[in-house]
């Protein structure tokens, strides 16, 4: 009953967001700063088109739904990096784990993006010489589960831009709530939502993205699919699908669709995307690799670890003489979206954005849109 529940309040949402107007938010575009932050980091989900909302991957799925964090048993780092093209590049850290109290699981994030020189001219178009642009922000996310059904967590970021002389700040917000039911999930966020960013005065909306994702798990096939609708203030609509399908927690094969709807050809944040992953005795490695509608592609590399120390339960201190996870040093980080095809065993629960657009003048300007 409780899975067809589920089921009926995903169908129900999600023909809801889809109804919604495609481009209800492109007349808002580039009014918006810190675009850099519309994109999440984890080579993993962007591999399976950006779906992550509804999953429960540890640390990967953090930028897409901080309600990820409540099935977080153990200690758990993670770094990515992705070459952007123009020898720009990103690069994205994050470390949680079980806080011990409360029935809490916490983690920090830091992102750093380069964005390469520019020529800078007058209003005269005379060149005025050269300015580097980059961008950075520090993340803290925190959740809870309630029993084994549902986690709920929210997040905040200050984010910062440079851009040649100018040079703007701010604090955003994030929200989510997952539930899962058997192999069913379901994931809805708000990402960052309030808050403002600050150039010398002048201030600026963040990009503000407001989504829902529905996920299916077979864990004895070791087949995932996921699919999520997002509705970003200042963008097209899009819808993203993904697949996985995981061999004995040791190898990972991903693809995955980006559709901005009603977008003209060409767009750059649509299309198709591939990935891999592989991972022994506690470290997991992910590749991705972004087709753009521009024709250009992004690779994306990711690794994650276990420092070490013993999984806890998601539901708090009351439940810790269960038997939650694996504690052998053979056990795989959460990050490394965890299906088990083959295993007879329960497998553990698991758990980004709307779409970047470069401001135009006068707003400030990130020099790269990221897929």
């Amino acid at each position: 009953m409780r899975r067809t529940r589920m089921l009926v309040v995903a169908g129900a949402a999600l023909a809801t967001l889809a109804a919604a107007p495609a481009g209800a938010g492109i007349d808002l575009a580039g009014t918006t700063a810190a675009n850099f932050l519309s994109v999440g980091a984890s080579p993993g989900v962007l591999a399976m088109g950006g779906a992550g909302l509804s999953l429960e991957g540890g640390l990967a799925t953090l930028d897409w739904n901080p309600a990820t964090l409540g099935r977080l048993g153990r200690t758990e780092a993670m770094f990515s990096h992705a070459a952007l093209g123009d020898q720009n590049a990103q690069e994205w850290g994050a470390f949680g784990g079980r806080l011990r109290f409360a029935g809490l699981s916490g983690a920090v994030t830091g992102l750093f993006q380069n964005e390469g020189s520019f020529e800078g001219r007058d209003a005269s178009n005379n060149p005025t010489g050269t300015f580097d642009a980059s961008s950075m922000a520090i993340g803290l996310g925190i959740a809870r589960a309630f029993g084994s059904i549902a986690t709920a967590g929210v997040g905040m970021k200050y984010a910062s831009e440079n851009l040649g002389g100018v040079q703007g700040a701010g604090v955003t917000f994030d929200a989510g709530l997952q539930m899962r039911s058997g192999g069913f999930g379901l994931g809805a966020a708000a990402q960052n939502v309030f808050g403002k960013m600050s150039y010398d005065g002048a201030i600026y909306r963040f990009p503000a993205n407001f989504g829902l994702g529905f996920s299916y798990e077979h864990a004895a096939s070791g087949l995932r699919v996921a699919l999520d609708v997002n509705i970003p203030a200042a963008y097209y609509s899009d819808v993203r699908s993904g697949v996985e399908w995981r061999w004995n927690d040791r190898f990972a094969l991903r693809a995955g669709y980006r559709a901005e709807l009603n977008a003209p050809s060409g767009e750059p944040l649509g299309g198709p995307t591939f990935g891999m992953g592989a991972g022994a005795r506690g470290i997991w490695l992910d590749y991705g690799y972004l087709v753009g509608g521009a024709g250009t592609g992004q690779h994306r590399i990711g690794i994650t670890f276990h420092p070490g120390g013993a999984a806890l339960p998601p539901d708090g201190p009351e439940h810790r003489g269960n038997d939650y996870a694996h504690t052998s040093s053979d056990a795989l980080p959460t990050s490394g979206t965890g299906a088990k095809g083959g295993s007879s065993e329960k497998p553990q629960a698991r758990s980004q954005a709307g779409a970047p657009v470069a401001p135009s003048a006068p707003a400030p300007v990130s020099a790269h849109a990221s897929a």
